[in-house]
């Protein structure tokens, strides 16, 4: 039976000997998780995880006996889901990494203790997948041998092991392999019940790589009307979330080489707000938007910059630099597309160095080389003042006419030729915050504050985009070079006004 048969399975027994809170978490788990609802998985397993834990003191102390239903497969089935749901949801790679392999590390045989109905091995899979798809393949298909599936074939586990292999294929450059592996279990009496709706979001998958895109939206017509059916199905709305985005991929490409009216795929277009709260989809809207913006069909403004940019800053942060390497070149193409040079060129470093820690890196390194080309092609910047006078024309600007990409441009042009002007630097740490290029930011900040640590302006803007960042080690490196400067210089004037920025809007269709 699959995974969610089991829960499903599972609870039913839990309330029938009165566990009602128990059933309600084997319940509730899996589907918070794959709504991305991270702070209830974690609440629900704590409070399950006591609950195991008092009644298995009761059974110790003879008070009460635990049913076989609250054995070992339930015990690791409620403690799974909160590193799943890091892992899946919120993708992260190498930060989860040493939770994951210790967890691969404490797990028991499938059968050693009962059927498993989930797997440290696919939650350490997909954790390698999320570190870079293409560069992991063969680490993960050692941990996915048949050696190490041996017996999980008959557990609960076994579908989504299935399909981390097949997925496999995806990565290796395989996806006409990975169709005809699914097609097979299509023409089997259970295959299809087996695999579930990730056996469809996988082949969805494999035909957008071999450019079926039009396939893949039938596959995705077909799921989406089985949905319309089953009013009891609780998974609808996630899995219906997951049809939109993908919809919204496809129907987007499909738009840009002039196949489909651009309404069509901007209706299936889920709100930014959706992609902010489930980090694994955000790719999937980067790359409808990009398709919809090459079109012309929706407004590409330094609001859509920050988006991307922050995101790929995210994917850099939780460990998975493919992703975060592929949201920078897009955010670097969007940038170009608009004439922000100094986003383009600081999103094209940002993915080389995030390419650098990947393998297999042929094609990405073909992409960068093409973003790169078109940073090096845009026109020279014009100066719109000279440099000792460039802030008080920024800020004699009205508020409609302020775009803070190109304040970032004429900061960084005046500081080219004052790099040690206290009021340039803070100006630029104010618009690398807003930009959320504030790690770019602090570069001119921190060779001025390390030759002048008796700056305390720059010193204090230093310190503020620094916390902007998160940047803790930052933060400590600043206190030891201020603490190893002498502070003779005199107090600052006062700081300049801060240069404005239109509060932040959602990316809108073109007018």
């Amino acid at each position: 039976m699959p995974m969610w048969t089991w829960s499903g399975e599972t609870a039913r027994q839990l309330r029938s000997i009165g566990q009602e809170d128990l059933a309600e978490a084997v319940a509730e788990l899996p589907e918070l998780a794959e709504a991305g609802d991270t702070a209830r998985v974690e609440a629900v397993a704590r409070a399950a995880a006591r609950i195991a834990r008092r009644l298995a003191t009761e059974a110790e102390d003879g008070r009460t006996a635990v049913p076989d239903v609250l054995g070992p497969p339930t015990l690791a089935f409620l403690s799974h889901w909160p590193l799943a749901v890091r892992v899946g949801t919120l993708a992260e790679g190498r930060r989860a990494l040493p939770q994951a392999a210790a967890a691969l590390e404490e797990e028991t045989g499938p059968y050693d203790r009962g059927p498993f109905p989930v797997s440290a091995l696919e939650t350490l899979t997909r954790c390698h997948a999320n570190i870079d798809a293409a560069g992991t393949t063969q680490t993960r298909r050692e941990l996915l041998s048949a050696r190490r599936l041996t017996g999980w074939e008959r557990t609960p586990a076994w579908p989504a092991l299935v399909l981390a292999r097949i997925g496999l294929l995806v990565d290796e450059d395989r996806p006409d392999r990975a169709e005809y592996e699914l097609r097979r279990y299509e023409h089997t009496a259970t295959g299809p019940a087996m695999l579930g709706a990730g056996g469809v979001f996988t082949m969805v998958r494999a035909l957008r790589r071999q450019d079926r895109h039009a396939d893949a939206l039938v596959v995705l017509d077909r799921m989406e009307a089985e949905l319309g059916l089953d009013g009891a199905n609780t998974r609808r709305p996630a899995l219906r979330r997951l049809v939109r985005f993908e919809r919204a991929r496809l129907l987007s490409w499909l738009t840009r080489l002039g196949m489909c009216p651009p309404r069509e795929a901007i209706t299936p277009l889920p709100t930014v707000e959706e992609a902010e709260a489930h980090p694994h989809l955000r790719p999937a809207w980067v790359e409808a938007v990009e398709n919809l913006v090459c079109h012309g069909s929706v407004r590409n403004d330094w609001r859509l910059g920050v988006r991307v940019t922050t995101w790929s800053r995210y994917f850099e942060r939780v460990g998975a630099p493919r992703r975060g390497a592929e949201l920078a070149l897009a955010a670097a193409r969007l940038a170009v597309g608009r004439g922000a040079l100094w986003v383009a060129s600081c999103s094209a470093q940002r993915a080389e160095r995030l390419i650098g820690e990947l393998s297999n890196t042929d094609e990405i390194r073909g992409d960068l080389a093409e973003a790169r080309a078109m940073v090096d092609a845009m026109p020279p910047l014009q100066p719109l003042a000279p440099p000792d006078r460039i802030l008080d024309f920024l800020q004699a600007q009205p508020t409609e006419e302020v775009d803070p990409e190109r304040q970032a441009e004429q900061v960084n042009a005046a500081l080219a030729d004052r790099p040690h002007d206290s009021m340039l630097l803070s100006a630029l740490g104010q618009v690398g915050r807003t930009l959320m290029l504030s790690d770019a930011a602090t570069e001119p900040q921190w060779r001025h504050v390390k030759e002048s640590p008796g700056d305390q302006r720059a010193a204090l803007s230093l310190l503020e985009t620094l916390l902007h960042d998160n940047d803790t080690a930052g933060v400590r490196n600043l206190v030891r070079t201020l603490a190893a400067g002498a502070f003779t210089a005199p107090a600052p004037a006062e700081p300049p006004a801060p240069l404005e920025a239109p509060a932040p809007e959602p990316v809108g269709t073109a007018s």
